[in-house]
């Protein structure tokens, strides 16, 4: 299991929204871009895929742009990931060893499906709301490298 750059640029373009979603206005591509530092033509692709998925309302025009089509209480980091980078762990690794089995097969079995499960857990359970709620703490907190 990975999570690949596409659904990291995914998950910070829909955090950005939801950042955004209570000034009422649509947000430009480019300005997503911009302030989450992602290629704007792959970012464009990306949120294609996310209003496909019913994640992303866009309107065109001079007025247009993109906002969140639910709240953010209501997409969760799981729901981004899958329209991304589909299932959390290949279902080959879940299923392996169906059959003639070894018996290291065997008992791999259970600890993929305590892998997903304990990943499930976390992301289907996580929110961009969460999300929100965690950068304004670490707002109030200064990060300070030497």
């Amino acid at each position: 299991m990975k999570l690949s750059q596409k659904a990291d640029y995914a998950l910070r373009a829909m955090f950005d929204l939801a950042q955004q979603a209570d000034k009422g206005e649509a947000v430009r591509t480019s300005d997503i871009a911009k302030r989450e530092d992602i290629p704007e033509k792959f970012l464009e692709l990306i949120l294609v895929e996310l209003r496909k998925a019913g994640l992303v309302r866009s309107q065109r025009g001079s007025v247009g742009g993109h906002r969140l089509a639910k709240a953010a209480e209501q997409i969760t980091v799981g729901d981004v990931w899958r329209v991304i980078d589909g299932p959390l762990l290949p279902e080959a690794e879940i299923k392996r060893g169906r059959g003639a089995v070894s018996l290291g097969a065997a008992c791999m079995r259970p600890v993929w499906k305590e892998v997903e499960k304990s990943v499930r857990d976390v992301v289907d359970y996580t929110t961009l709301a969460d999300l929100l709620k965690n950068a304004a703490a670490r707002r109030g907190v200064l990060d300070y490298n030497i």
